[in-house]
């Protein structure tokens, strides 16, 4: 388990433990991405000349009105001096409220727009066959694929492309020896 999937499940626990998983997960989302967005800030918290005093007061101003919980984890990441990890974190803790809810994200790539028929018939066949209670499919256009489709489910790559079919037919082709004394 990864260091910043190992602090989102610890901040998960906590959070489902307080009845604060919607707003804890928006707080901390939030703080990832002002300090992502702001170069001076990402500076301020990875710098090492800033003492871990002034960071915590500085997560303390930035982070008023939160969630108890967001606050102090904001401020164990400031004394484990991980605030380096904060976006792979707020990552991690939105992928497990997902897996929670049993909701999925999913991405279809087509060489054509999907017609709502097929969207369709895709997401109720990745809830059948993940047990998925929502489904949030977002769809893009690759003419490359030529035909087919490729989805992504999590880490889970399924081609079904065109232009993957073809490769494996070359690949094919291409090792496959030839007898040439068993030609008439």
């Amino acid at each position: 388990m990864s260091v910043a999937a190992t602090y989102a499940e610890a901040l998960y626990e906590a959070a489902a433990e307080a009845g604060a998983v919607d707003r804890v997960t928006e707080e901390v989302t939030a703080f990832a991405e002002a300090v992502a967005a702001s170069d001076d800030l990402r500076a301020a918290f990875e710098s090492p000349e800033v003492d871990a005093g002034a960071k915590r007061a500085l997560v303390g101003a930035l982070a008023d009105e939160v969630h108890p919980l967001t606050l102090n984890f904001l401020r164990v990441l400031v004394d484990r001096r991980r605030v380096d990890a904060l976006g792979d974190v707020a990552a991690a803790l939105r992928e497990r409220v997902d897996l929670a809810e049993r909701r999925l994200e999913v991405e279809a790539v087509t060489a054509l727009p999907l017609p709502p028929d097929l969207r369709e018939r895709i997401v109720a066949r990745v809830r059948e066959q993940t047990g998925a209670a929502e489904v949030e499919l977002t769809e893009s256009v690759d003419p490359d694929i030529v035909g087919g489709l490729v989805l992504r489910v999590g880490g889970v790559v399924v081609d079904g492309s065109l232009r993957q079919r073809i490769e494996g037919l070359r690949r094919t082709l291409t090792a496959a020896t030839v007898d040439a004394a068993a030609e008439p």
